[in-house]
């Protein structure tokens, strides 16, 4: 895949989260649902500490905390948003019809002259194949100038015994909300591979679980050469690899695999903040220093049914 045309590249220009206040501790959660100590124990060795817990609030709730929020803190006037997508991995975590979550949204935030719809079945990955998409409209002749993308989950009150991927995390309930612009000079998308392995397209097993797959490190590797090489880069000009919350101790191997020394890889969230589904590597966007103007990050997700997704920034 060729790199982005430089008339159409987008900025990270700003990222916004909301998180419920209350978090549980993986043993408290291993014990309201009936599980084993040892499951605790396993998930703590695997770097899960606790999750954040909507208590059955709403996830569009999350998505305009974290829209209000990107728009106060970045100084941007709702009519100057051209494109408004919302992204979700959970079927739950959207309005039932006939409402329209990215309407309902786009009205409540008063972004009246954007271009509103919903992207999903890339789970995970979804707000990179959001961004994607609208870099290709872009590409194509839309006057797509600035745009959000807002991604939104929470798992259901009767739902709690589906948090854990195996021992490798626990999801997180929450939002995250990206600004997108054109022009910017700073932390450009350098560039984006996705990547869908139709192997794993029924997702989970029988027992509602991942299906192991040593493959997955394969395919995890070279979605990221893949975006290292559209910004025509090496894995050791990395500043910043970003990850998803999940399989802390299989990040270990990838950063081998793409030569990059370990200590850039971003931890620090992995423990206290728990899997935001496809919001991850924004949040440890946000968080993680940046370096100098020049320096390169990649982000990179995961999601079931066989999606990944890997993005070059150039801040």
């Amino acid at each position: 895949m060729s790199a982005f045309p430089a008339s159409a590249t987008l900025s990270l220009s700003g990222i916004e989260f909301s998180l419920p206040e209350k978090t549980v501790h993986a043993s408290t959660w291993t014990s309201r649902c009936g599980l084993p100590e040892a499951r605790a124990c396993a998930l703590l060795r695997n770097g899960v500490q606790q999750f954040h817990d909507a208590a059955g609030a709403s996830p569009v709730t999350f998505a305009c905390e974290a829209v209000s929020t990107l728009l106060e803190n970045t100084g941007t006037a709702p009519t100057s948003i051209d494109a408004l997508v919302y992204t979700h991995t959970i079927q739950t975590s959207v309005m039932a019809p006939p409402a329209g979550t990215a309407a309902f949204i786009q009205s409540r935030m008063g972004l009246d002259r954007a271009l509103a719809f919903s992207v999903m079945q890339q789970n995970c990955v979804s707000p990179m194949a959001a961004i994607r998409m609208l870099h290709t409209l872009a590409t194509g002749g839309r006057s797509i100038d600035r745009a959000i993308v807002v991604c939104a989950d929470v798992i259901g009150s009767g739902c709690d015994h589906l948090r854990a991927i195996q021992d490798l995390a626990l999801h997180s309930d929450g939002a995250c909300a990206i600004l997108l612009e054109r022009g910017s000079a700073r932390h450009r998308i350098q560039g984006l591979h996705l990547y869908t392995d139709g192997r794993f397209s029924r997702g989970i097993d029988d027992d509602m679980q991942p299906i192991p797959d040593d493959h997955y490190y394969w395919s995890a590797f070279t979605t990221m050469r893949a975006a290292l090489r559209q910004a025509g880069i090496t894995g050791g000009e990395l500043a910043h690899i970003l990850p998803h919350h999940v399989n802390l101790p299989g990040w270990s191997r990838l950063v081998t695999m793409l030569s990059v020394p370990h200590e850039r890889l971003f931890t620090a969230n992995f423990g206290s903040v728990g899997h935001v589904f496809g919001a991850d590597p924004f949040i440890n966007f946000h968080a993680c220093p940046h370096g100098q103007p020049g320096a390169w990050s990649l982000l990179f997700s995961s999601g079931l049914a066989g999606c990944f997704g890997a993005m070059v920034i150039r801040h």
